[in-house]
């Protein structure tokens, strides 16, 4: 069997009751404390249940039922569906994965639910699988007030497993399989139809040849349940022993044309035009970063400032180069210039950087009779062995001096990405 396994650092990824979620947010309404079903309660009583809170399924609701059979709860809020808005909060939180993972790294299974491959990215964020999953849950439920769940595994099926067995009755939502916790944590799964990927049907004919549990399938004929059932039958077997060999860059089709890099951030407290400049110099480095790790260049910059609650508004704007482009100093440049365009002097307490019109990197760059060429060739072998080192050791490795000074936010989010705090 050991021939058969790959070794990755899979999430599989569920958004919490996510239409139910998403009208308690929509709301200011939190969802494991409100009586909220999302159904089209004008069609009457026949009228199917899209969802329900976490709320409510702590109480015995299930999802997917018909309106007329739920029980009476006080104050029951009865949602009408709104798909476009699901539709927007979901692409909001791919939004999120990729800030985390390349596209190729991640697969869109279903409105609410996603795989993400963080094999790679683990020494660059100088963190653990589970402090990594912790992060981007926060980040979701910071951005969206979407809650999720999350299942930790060495491949898809093992992390889709640990979701839907055992992290939704987990304290902290998180539940992580391993290929050595198959015999303890998957073999004693019965009925066979509580496993993913098995249905009624199925399960039936499995019974039938006196297969009850995955143990009984694990340790089956792996021969007679393919001359039985072809290649699903073999397929069983194999997963009956936590074994899937999909590969997520390789899946074909699944991949997602990314569009855009950035971040955001709201501030600690209020900046003024003088602070700031440190605060969008980190968010240029980190956005550049991020353009050379996914070898892509940018045309458009967006700059996003927001302002005080005491002052309310703030500002968005973009501007575009002719060229597209990588380059720290250019980025920063065109940043700058938004910001003293577009500034009114009121205090800041959050900002957008985000960088479009991305283009593939083909180790190239266009040549100017305004630029000093050799200066620019020098700089793109800097940052180049910065990245080297950083992908190594970390992103707290290779600091700009500037990110010590008091206004600098930049050490203190690195030390969020990996789960810690300083």
């Amino acid at each position: 069997m050991e021939d058969y396994k790959i070794y990755r650092h899979i999430l599989c990824i569920d958004l919490k009751s996510f239409f139910a979620s998403v009208e308690c947010a929509l709301r200011g309404l939190d969802p494991f404390e409100t009586a909220l079903i999302v159904a089209d309660s004008e069609r009457g009583g026949g009228s199917v249940v899209l969802a329900v809170t976490p709320y409510l399924k702590a109480r015995g609701f299930k999802s997917r039922g018909r309106l007329h059979e739920m029980p009476h709860v006080d104050n029951m809020i009865v949602a009408t569906p709104r798909m476009r808005e699901y539709l927007r909060f979901s692409k909001k939180i791919v939004s999120i994965y990729l800030d985390y993972v390349a596209p190729e790294d991640l697969h869109i299974y279903s409105i609410d639910e996603a795989f993400l491959d963080i094999t790679a990215y683990l020494n660059y964020y100088q963190t653990t699988p589970k402090a990594l999953a912790q992060t981007i849950r926060d980040t979701i439920l910071t951005q969206t007030a979407i809650p999720a769940t999350v299942g930790i595994g060495d491949n898809l099926l093992l992390s889709k497993l640990a979701l839907d067995l055992y992290s939704k009755t987990a304290e902290d939502g998180m539940a992580e399989m391993r290929y050595h916790d198959v015999a303890n944590m998957l073999w004693p799964i019965q009925p066979l139809s509580a496993m993913w990927g098995i249905g009624p049907r199925m399960e039936k004919r499995l019974n039938q040849l006196n297969l009850y549990s995955v143990h009984d399938l694990a340790h089956s004929s792996r021969k007679t349940l393919k001359r039985l059932f072809g290649i699903i039958g073999e397929e069983l077997y194999f997963h009956a022993h936590g074994i899937d060999m999909t590969i997520i860059s390789d899946k074909t089709g699944t991949r997602m044309p990314m569009k855009s890099v950035g971040l955001g951030q709201t501030l600690y407290q209020d900046y003024d035009a003088h602070s700031i400049g440190q605060i969008l110099l980190e968010m240029v480095d980190e956005t550049a970063e991020k353009l050379r790790f996914i070898r892509k260049r940018a045309k458009t910059l967006h700059l996003g400032i927001g302002y005080s609650k005491a002052v309310g508004g703030g500002f968005s704007r973009q501007c575009s180069t002719d060229e597209p482009t990588d380059d720290v100093e250019t980025l920063l440049e065109m940043t700058l210039n938004l910001f003293v365009k577009h500034y009114d002097g009121s205090p800041i307490r959050s900002v957008f950087i985000r960088a479009t019109g991305l283009k593939e990197h083909l180790g190239m760059f266009q040549l100017s009779f305004f630029e000093d060429v050799e200066k620019k060739a020098r700089r793109t072998k800097l940052w180049s062995a910065i990245d080297s080192v950083r992908q190594r050791f970390g992103k707290r490795s290779v600091v700009r001096l500037s990110s010590l000074l008091e206004e600098g936010t930049y050490l203190e989010r690195t030390r969020l990405v990996g789960g810690h705090r300083g």
